[in-house]
């Protein structure tokens, strides 16, 4: 078969052998070459992807240790400080220390959560990157292939491949356990500079576990809610009638949102191309138009910068007062919990009505996937001074998805 086939068989099988693992995952995050690569990424796939931060500036990199017990059933723990994931074999808890979602949308799988490519990584990686020749080499006393990997920019997707966001990085060296076939180590990079480095440390194949490794047990000063409950408060915040609706069926609640939000909603291509046909320009497009779609998707990317007080979000219309319930809304999306990297803010597209005004088509992803209720949704964008702003009533619609009430503008 010849090495590179005996690398992509590894991949494509792993984990090998595996019933349970325990372990610990470091990842370390440069946060503005991670962001500069995941827009480059983007814009080559046709899309815009910007970066939402909450509470305040963070630093120039990250640290993440997670502590991994795993039973490839259908159960895992993964937890640090700040973070948890848990799923207990029925149901999924997932968010911060003091904020916690039980998730109760469909089946969870091991591939969505934060170590699911280094495990299997056949799933994701597959397809989504071009593998060079494979070397060998150890680490941390397992033997290991060494192996550099390039983005494959030629795949069809119509989207983000959101495996990217995972990775965060043009080029990439992974290390795969020989045995196994798990990620030991990965170092994402963008100009020969590291983005992200992942490394699996102190793996334990098939260790002995039991129920009490899986028991969830929330902190003492944790919030739990179910997913569904999330659910509700939207749709009860946007007035949606739910008599007669299952309140703890999470199917049947996300379906009378969408027909009351979206009744007979076609298919997202064709919605675009009705949205984007409706509005008919009033005026001239503004001088140097490339600019100004630059600036209009920096404003959407940079939704949560704020002044130095943390009360105006600078790149909204009439902005003053809004960072407090930007942090909130963020809080109160399931799975995004109080981690600041989580929620980023997409732009599909933009058609301006005239020199100062534009509509603008834009989504929310949460752990790289789109929210099933910002996906696409219609907003604007106004030229304020010499500035390109988001529209106050856009922010006040998309926050009020949240159960938010968002202060009227200053007259």
């Amino acid at each position: 078969m010849g090495r590179k086939g005996d690398l992509l068989e590894l991949i494509d099988g792993a984990p090998i052998g595996v019933r349970t693992l325990t372990g610990s995952v470091w990842k370390w995050t440069h946060r503005e070459r991670y962001q500069r690569a995941i827009k480059e990424l983007s814009q080559s796939h046709g899309g815009s992807v910007g970066f939402a931060t909450f509470g305040g500036p963070i630093g120039e990199t990250s640290d993440q240790h997670l502590r991994v017990w795993l039973d490839l059933t259908d159960r895992w723990r993964m937890e640090s400080e700040d973070y948890i994931d848990l799923r207990n074999g029925q149901r999924r808890w997932v968010g911060s220390s003091t904020r916690i979602t039980e998730m109760t949308n469909g089946e969870a799988e091991l591939e969505d959560t934060e170590i699911g490519w280094l495990v299997a990584p056949g799933n994701r990686l597959l397809g989504a990157l071009r593998f060079g020749e494979a070397t060998d080499d150890v680490v941390a006393g397992r033997p290991c292939l060494k192996v550099d990997a390039t983005v494959n920019r030629s795949q069809a997707i119509g989207r983000f491949n959101p495996v990217h966001m995972r990775l965060g990085g043009i080029d990439h060296t992974f290390w795969f356990d020989t045995v196994v076939g798990i990620v030991l180590r990965h170092v994402g990079m963008i100009d020969d500079e590291p983005c992200t480095i992942s490394e699996f440390k102190g793996v334990r194949i098939n260790p002995p576990l039991t129920d009490l490794d899986f028991e969830f047990v929330p902190p003492p000063d944790a919030v739990v809610t179910r997913q569904v409950d999330h659910l509700i408060q939207m749709a009860e915040a946007r007035g949606v009638d739910m008599t007669g609706v299952d309140r703890q069926d999470y199917q049947a609640v996300q379906e009378a949102f969408h027909n009351a939000m979206r009744p007979d909603q076609p298919t997202p291509e064709a919605q675009l191309e009705m949205q984007k046909a409706k509005h008919v320009p009033v005026g001239n497009p503004p001088e140097g138009e490339a600019a100004a779609r630059v600036s209009i998707e920096y404003a959407f990317n940079h939704l949560g910068e704020m002044d130095d007080d943390g009360v105006v979000l600078v790149n909204v219309q009439s902005g003053r007062d809004l960072a407090g319930p930007l942090i909130e809304a963020q809080k109160r999306v399931p799975g995004a919990g109080d981690n600041p990297a989580t929620a980023s803010l997409m732009v599909d597209d933009i058609k301006f009505l005239r020199s100062d005004e534009a509509v603008v088509w834009f989504s929310v992803e949460v752990n790289g996937e789109r929210f099933p209720m910002v996906n696409g949704r219609e907003g604007r964008a106004v030229k304020v001074g010499d500035r390109w702003l988001i529209e106050h009533a856009t922010i006040a619609d998309l926050l009020g998805f949240a159960g938010v009430v968002v202060p009227p503008p200053e007259e």
